[in-house]
C-alpha cells in the first residue's frame, strides 16, 4: 500500500554540532549521522534507543557511508577516511583524496566517491580493511547514488538538463539498462537520491527536484516545484520525503507526483519537528514499515515512522 501520512516526530539523540551526513545499514539496522565542527559520529540502532558517539580527530566532516556495524569511511572536505573499529575507539586510515561526493549502499560493504577529475573509487570492505579501486566513468558524472541493487548516475551532457542512467549492480561500470533525458530546468541540479519506482535529482537549497518514475521498465522525468527551498530529500518507494528549513517534513505520494503541475505540489502530509536548528539531512531505514531520519543544524537527529494507507 502507498504512503498516507507521517507519525509525531521523536528525539532519539544529538551530537551538539551541525549535521552534514547521514546513512543507514539495513543489516544489523543501523543509522549514521556525521557532524562537523566538532566531528563526531553518531551510529543508532534503528529502533532509536542506544546511540554511540564517536569523536573523530577531523577538521570537517560532509559525508559517511557505513560498510559493516564496525567500518564507516567520511569524507572531510576532499579527503576520504577509513574508520576501522568503531565499536571499540576507530582507527583513521586515509583512503582516497581529491574526492566531491561519498555515496553509501544501504547493503553496506562497498561505497562510491566521485573525484573532482571525473573519475570514480570504489570503496571496498575487505576483511577489517577498505580497499580502494579507482575506475573510469562513462561521461561526466555530476552525482550518483548506490542501492541495493543498482547505482543512479547523472551524467552531464545527454540532454538539456543532463541525464539519468540506471546501471545494475553496485558501480556504474556495467552498462545503462535504463536512461532518461532530463529537462532543462534539471541542469543546475547536482545531487540523486534513487530507488526503483522513483529517483529524485535535487539540489540542497533548491525548490526544484526533478522526479523520474519508472514504470513498465521506462524511465520518465517530470520536473516538480516544491512551495520552498529544500534542505535535503529522500525517497521510498513511490513516495518523495522533503524536508524545509522551517522544520517541516513532508511526504508526497506517488498520486500527488503524477498530478503535479506548474504550481507548487501539495504535500499528501506534512509534520513540524520543533527542533532546535534547521533540517539539514534525512535518511531512510527499513523497507516494510521505514522511518525517516532527519538531522539538523544544531546536530539534534528526529525519527518519524512513515505509515502506509489503511485497506480499502
Amino acid at each position: 500500500m502507498p504512503f498516507s501520512n507521517l507519525s509525531s516526530p521523536r528525539k532519539v539523540h544529538s551530537l551538539d554540532a551541525e549535521i552534514r551526513g547521514a546513512a543507514a545499514l539495513a543489516s544489523p539496522g543501523l543509522v549514521a549521522m556525521l557532524s562537523t565542527d566538532p566531528v563526531r559520529l553518531a551510529v543508532i540502532p534503528a529502533g532509536g534507543s542506544g546511540a554511540k558517539t564517536t569523536n573523530l580527530s577531523l577538521t570537517s566532516a560532509d559525508d559517511v557511508a557505513l560498510l559493516s556495524k564496525d567500518v564507516a569511511v567520511v569524507r572531510s572536505e576532499d579527503a576520504v577516511w577509513a574508520l576501522l573499529g568503531l565499536s571499540h575507539g576507530p582507527k583513521l586510515d586515509q583512503v582516497g583524496r581529491d574526492v566531491r561526493l561519498l555515496a553509501a549502499r544501504p547493503s553496506g560493504e562497498t561505497a562510491l566517491a566521485l573525484g573532482w577529475d571525473g573519475g570514480a573509487t570504489e570503496l571496498k570492505l575487505e576483511k577489517i580493511e577498505v580497499a580502494a579501486r579507482p575506475f573510469v566513468l562513462r561521461g561526466t558524472a555530476r552525482a550518483f547514488d548506490v542501492t541495493e541493487a543498482e547505482t543512479h548516475v547523472l551524467v552531464d551532457g545527454a540532454g538539456e538538463g543532463g541525464e539519468l542512467r540506471v546501471h545494475p549492480g553496485a558501480t556504474p561500470e556495467p552498462g545503462p539498462t535504463l536512461r532518461a533525458p532530463l529537462p532543462r530546468a534539471a541542469q543546475g541540479l547536482d545531487r540523486v537520491r534513487g530507488g526503483p519506482k522513483l529517483t529524485a535529482v535535487y539540489k540542497r537549497g533548491a525548490s526544484a527536484v526533478c522526479a523520474v518514475v519508472r514504470s513498465s521498465g521506462k524511465l520518465s522525468a517530470k520536473l516538480l516545484a516544491l512551495d520552498a527551498p529544500a534542505a535535503d530529500v529522500a525517497v521510498i518507494e513511490s513516495s518523495l520525503f522533503a524536508a524545509f528549513p522551517d522544520g517541516r517534513v513532508a511526504l508526497f505520494d506517488g498520486a500527488a507526483i503524477e498530478g503535479a503541475g506548474g504550481a507548487p505540489i501539495a504535500p499528501t502530509a506534512s509534520v513540524t519537528l520543533g527542533a532546535r536548528g534547521e533540517p539539514t539531512v534525512l535518511a531512510v531505514s527499513g523497507k516494510a514499515s521505514p522511518t525517516l531520519w532527519v538531522g539538523t543544524s544544531a546536530g539534534e537527529i528526529w525519527s518519524l515512522a512513515v505509515v502506509r494507507k489503511q485497506g480499502g
